[in-house]
Order: C-alpha cells, then sequence, then structure tokens
C-alpha cells in the first residue's frame, strides 16, 4: 500500500500539469468561501498546496495521509510546522473529535472501497458540518469531444498517467451524486472544476493570459458536467445509508 502511495507521488511530481495546478489551487478557495466552521479534516497531503492554504485559513486544522514519504516530502516543501498531520490510511483513521468540514479532494478515485470512505467519515462529522468531494471528471468537455472524434473510444477508460498516479475509476456528476447518496449523503450544491475543452498538452500550448485561465474556472462553476473534475458538497441525509 506504502508503495503504491508512493509510486503515485513520484507520477504527480512528474506531471504536475497547468490543469492540476490551477484546479489545486482553485477549490480550497471555494471549500473556504462555503463552509462557516472553524475545524477541518482533510484526507490526503497530495502536492501540499491545499494543506498549506487550509492551515491558514482555519483554527483547528488536522491531515491524514498513510505515506511517510508524503508527509515528509510536505514538511521539507512548506514552512507550515504547525499542521497537524496524522499517518494513517483513511479506512483505519480513528478521532473522537467532530470537525465543521471533511475535505476529500481527488481521493475517491484512489481508494479501494470509496463508499467505505465516505459512509465511514460521516460520524466525524460536526452537526450541521459539510463534506466537500472533488474527483476527475469522466465526462468532461475534452473527453467528449475525444470521444466523439473517435480518439478515445470509452470515456471511462483510464489513460496510462491515470494508471501512474494510482487512480482505480472515474465518476461522472450522475455516477458521483448516486455513490454518496447510497453512502447517507445529500447533495447541497455541485459545481464544476475547470471548463477544459482541449487537452492539456493542446491548452498548455495556446499559452492562455492568466485572465482566461480564470475565465474558465469562473464559467465552469456553472457547467459541472462539462468540466474537467467535479466539486461537491454533501451532507448527512436523514434517512440510513443503504447497507
Amino acid at each position: 500500500m506504502n508503495r503504491t502511495i508512493e509510486q503515485a507521488a513520484q507520477a504527480y511530481d512528474e506531471h504536475h500539469v497547468l490543469d492540476n495546478r490551477l484546479s489545486l489551487q482553485w477549490y480550497p478557495q471555494r471549500v473556504a468561501r462555503l463552509t462557516a466552521g472553524s475545524s477541518l479534516l482533510e484526507l490526503g497531503l497530495g502536492h501540499g498546496f491545499t494543506t498549506a492554504y487550509f492551515a491558514s485559513r482555519f483554527r483547528r486544522y488536522r491531515v491524514i495521509d498513510g505515506s511517510a514519504e508524503m508527509i515528509a516530502r510536505f514538511r521539507a516543501r512548506f514552512d507550515v510546522g504547525h499542521v497537524d498531520i496524522v499517518e494513517a490510511y483513511f479506512e483505519d483513521f480513528e478521532t473522537d473529535e467532530r470537525f465543521d468540514c471533511i475535505v476529500m479532494g481527488f481521493v475517491l478515485e484512489h481508494v479501494e472501497d470509496p463508499s467505505l470512505v465516505l459512509a465511514r467519515y460521516r460520524r466525524f462529522l460536526a452537526p450541521s458540518g459539510s463534506v466537500f468531494v472533488t474527483v476527475p471528471n469522466a465526462q468532461a468537455l475534452h473527453r467528449r469531444i475525444g470521444h466523439a472524434a473517435g480518439l478515445l473510444p470509452d470515456m471511462q477508460q483510464l489513460s496510462e498517467a491515470d494508471l501512474q498516479f494510482g487512480h482505480r475509476r472515474y465518476f461522472t456528476l450522475a455516477t458521483l451524486k448516486q455513490l454518496v447518496i447510497d453512502a447517507g449523503y445529500e447533495v447541497v450544491r455541485a459545481e464544476g472544476i475547470m471548463l477544459k475543452p482541449v487537452t492539456t498538452g493542446q491548452l498548455e500550448a495556446l499559452a492562455l493570459s492568466d485572465a482566461v485561465l480564470e475565465g474558465l474556472m469562473k464559467v465552469g462553476m456553472d457547467y459541472p458536467e462539462l468540466c474537467n473534475s467535479l466539486l461537491l458538497q454533501l451532507r448527512p441525509s436523514e434517512r440510513k445509508p443503504d447497507a
């Protein structure tokens, strides 16, 4: 398990592309704007950008990561010594604490059982708290165009880069909503992260201005089904999740 996490970390370092950077800088700002609480639990360190951001904006902040190497990388790259990092697998983490906000940023496409993780973390949520989930979108505009052009026979198909990143699956807006509903949540808000009409390589070759790139992020909020990634805000539903 650790080896898989560390191999994925190396792959992300090698493929830290434009859309990845934009997404990681964008969605933490949306989370901070949409949550009213002062405590946050985050699953995974990733590149560390979200961690550094959340640490400066929440009074109580804790992050879980299953890789000692990832934790060491974060400590070396970011001068955020006060961050409370717990080394544990998401499926094993336990706490008596309840958080106003729980963030699963680009996590569910990696884990073996997304339903288990979603259901498990309901109990760590404070009353009136929110869970935020982000995942890549199988039906993003550039994938739809590739499929229509005969370049992508199956929009659920994982690329070689996806496999290097440790991705196990893609989601659509419909399948993600059904997953979280079955895990005992209701969808409070659904947003898109980055309207991406062409591939990453083509996007980089266009050398778009920062203003245009920001425009792709802003417009995409209202069109999640077409965006590169999906952002859902969730709250526990009153009905019991399926057994």
